[in-house]
């Protein structure tokens, strides 16, 4: 951090911590903070920065990047880079970092909050019993049941291993196995097939690429273990929305929790439709929306942004 004595021009597009804007300001970095920037405000001004930071909202669109003649580094305040069109970013040797591992608890708890929430079926009962009415026969436990989780990365070891503590037998997938993390909670890797045949909870944690869209679709839906609860906080696209309306409809699908929608707020007709039913549970991108997380969100993207600056020599 010592060193770093040439004023740079910073964007915040989104809302951050405070701590990122004290840190910056206190080391003369010159900041602008525009957590409501449109995409023609952006497209129009990018030209002017160094160093932009942003998280899920603000979109890096080839068109807007072609603008930016002095941009050198795009700070992803979180995790996913599916906002950020990375592949023409490194053509221009724009340098992308994020802040990969700062939301890992409050996502893992966020988990296992809608997995309780449907296996009890929490909200229909709150909203009846603030209406009167007094239903008491419902809800089971998750110890015993099986989770599967795909995506078996830091989220999806945050979450097994409190899954594993509650009782919960642990499958994963990924197409990178660390074996050392799921011995350590006694799970097994297996087939994208066996999990979805197999398990009474499955966690969609997958980062959004290329091969991960639509991962569960129409032939995953199929082999999903009939009175299965989905469970997605990771993004929408990883799931064919009109496949999974149709099952929960069928009821193959006993519920579904999501922390993302294609469009937020929803906008399609079938998304309305699917967020409206009893069995389904939406958050509104919370996932890393704690006093601690977005802490360590500030945190983690301050030291990167520090450390590729001092590597760059800029």
């Amino acid at each position: 951090m010592k060193g770093i004595t040439k004023k740079k021009k910073v964007l915040i597009c989104d809302k951050v911590d405070s701590l990122m804007l004290d840190e910056l300001n206190k080391r003369e970095f010159d900041v602008n903070y525009e957590p409501e920037i449109t995409s023609m405000k952006l497209k129009d001004s990018i030209e002017k920065y160094d160093i932009v930071i942003l998280r899920s909202r603000t979109k890096l669109t080839q068109d807007i990047l072609e603008r930016a003649v002095n941009l050198k580094i795009i700070a992803r305040a979180g995790i996913g880079v599916d906002n950020i069109d990375t592949k023409y970013a490194k053509s221009r040797n724009i340098q992308v970092i994020t802040a990969a591992g700062s939301s890992t608890h409050s996502v893992a708890e966020l988990n296992v909050a809608l997995a309780i929430s449907l296996a009890r079926n929490l909200i229909p009962l709150d909203i009846n019993s603030k209406n009167g009415i007094w239903i008491k026969d419902t809800g089971f436990e998750l110890s015993g049941k099986t989770a599967g989780i795909i995506g078996f990365g830091r989220i999806g070891l945050s979450t097994a291993t409190i899954l594993r503590s509650i009782g919960m037998e642990i499958l994963a997938y990924d197409i990178f196995e660390n074996n050392e993390a799921i011995n350590g909670v006694g799970g097994h890797f297996v087939s994208m097939n066996e999990l979805l045949s197999n398990s009474d909870f499955i966690f969609i944690l997958v980062t959004l690429t290329d091969s991960s869209s639509n991962i569960i679709g129409e032939q995953q839906m199929k082999m999903v273990k009939s009175g299965s609860f989905l469970i997605n906080t990771s993004r929408s696209e990883v799931i064919d929305g009109r496949v999974l309306l149709n099952y929960l409809e069928r009821g193959h699908i006993k519920g579904y929790a999501t922390d993302v929608l294609w469009n937020e707020p929803p906008t399609e007709e079938w998304e309305k439709t699917l967020i409206s039913k009893p069995n389904v549970i939406v958050t509104p991108h919370i996932g890393a929306q704690t006093v601690e997380a977005q802490k360590r969100v500030a945190e983690y993207t301050l030291n990167n942004l520090f450390a590729k600056i001092s590597e760059m020599g800029i």
